[in-house]
């Protein structure tokens, strides 16, 4: 027989979510493990995929990617074991893989492994922010190279006087730009992030060693990063997707490093024009697990193996600070609830679901 589960579906582009108990359990495959959904934080993810149709394969379909359960059965050429801990993003739109539901599945490979000091409610918050981060630093202004085990084997930073310069994260306060900063901050640059007023303590807390009011012209924010920074950057990282033509500014008017400039983005979706100056690379977390062919985006996978052991090391070594949280309680119920407020702004906090009880 059969088993089935609890989850959250939608039946159709804008439908509502609809709480069903008929779910068929899904079968770890090769390389892959059935996870317990303990808790998931929401992203603004949920909301495009259910209004648009974007990244799912078929209807009726089960939302949710950022997870944090328990492995409770393991696929053929697994290393990982019933009842431990992971979290981080899973595939998307792709059915049988969403944390709205009791079990769902997870490649391995991309398995972030959390500390045991951190909660269930805390590791939820993990993959999509600093995957996400990692995916704009590294393979996009390309801060450091790691190798297939996450360590660090090229430093891309130093300039001329020993040092690395500035990095410039545009929206520091946010799950993304959080870890940014903090990612940024251990590679050893000087970070300088905009934010609002009500933020600045927060960012700086992160590590952050300037900030900027976003709520100023862009004119404005222009002179005062160039003031700060005297120039002295290769990469902006604009992780709100919001400030494409300040990001190309600063690269192309007040930028005087000789390293090749990047202008990186979470608009993973508009169309890149060429410039001679710097290069665009428009971050795309949504095609993970994904055939290179169908993404377009080569390389994405293999990298997010090495940016999910990458984070391990820095959970483990308390280099990396969970994004506070927005907890709603209410399991599978309050899925609705939790993607409406996600949606709605929660403050810079990430809102975090409890779905089910670890016993």
């Amino acid at each position: 027989m059969t088993e089935t589960m609890k989850g959250v579906i939608i039946e159709g582009v804008g439908a509502p979510y609809k709480v069903v108990e008929d779910l068929e359990v899904p079968e770890p495959g090769e390389g892959q493990v059935l996870v317990k959904s303990i808790a998931t934080a929401i992203n603004p993810v949920e909301t495009g995929m259910s209004s648009t149709g974007l990244l799912i394969k078929s209807f009726p379909i089960v939302l949710g990617c950022d997870s944090s359960g328990i492995v409770t059965k393991v696929g053929p050429n697994t290393s990982l074991k019933p009842g431990q801990r992971i979290c981080g993003c899973t595939r998307l739109g792709s059915p049988g893989y969403s944390t709205f539901q009791q079990y769902f599945l997870f490649d391995e490979r991309f398995a972030i492994l959390p500390p045991s000091s951190l909660s269930y409610n805390d590791a939820a918050t993990i993959g999509v922010g600093a995957e996400t981060a990692c995916i704009g630093l590294l393979q996009g202004i390309k801060l450091a190279a790691l190798d297939e085990e996450g360590n660090v084997v090229e430093d891309k930073g130093n300039n001329k006087e020993g040092g690395k310069g500035w990095v410039i994260v545009l929206g520091g306060a946010g799950s993304v730009g959080q870890y940014s900063v903090q990612i940024a901050k251990v590679l050893g640059y000087k970070v300088v992030a905009t934010c609002s007023k009500r933020s600045a303590d927060l960012v700086k807390s992160l590590g952050a060693d300037e900030v900027v009011d976003y709520s100023l012209s862009e004119d404005e924010q222009y002179d005062k990063i160039k003031e700060i920074t005297g120039g002295d950057f290769f990469g902006v990282w604009d992780t709100v997707a919001k400030y494409e033509a300040l990001g190309c500014k600063l690269l192309a008017d007040a930028s005087i490093s000789k390293k090749p400039k990047c202008y990186a983005t979470t608009d993973g979706w508009a169309q890149t024009k060429e410039n001679p100056d710097y290069s665009i690379h428009r971050a795309n977390l949504g095609y993970i697990g994904r055939p290179d062919e169908e993404s377009g985006q080569p390389g994405l996978d293999s990298a997010l193996v090495s940016y999910a052991k990458f984070i391990t090391k820095l959970l483990t070594e308390g280099n990396l600070k969970p994004n506070q949280t927005d907890i709603v309680t209410g399991g599978f119920d309050a899925v609705a609830k939790a993607v409406e407020k996600q949606s709605k702004g929660a403050g810079g906090k990430k809102v975090v679901v409890e779905l089910q009880s670890v016993e």
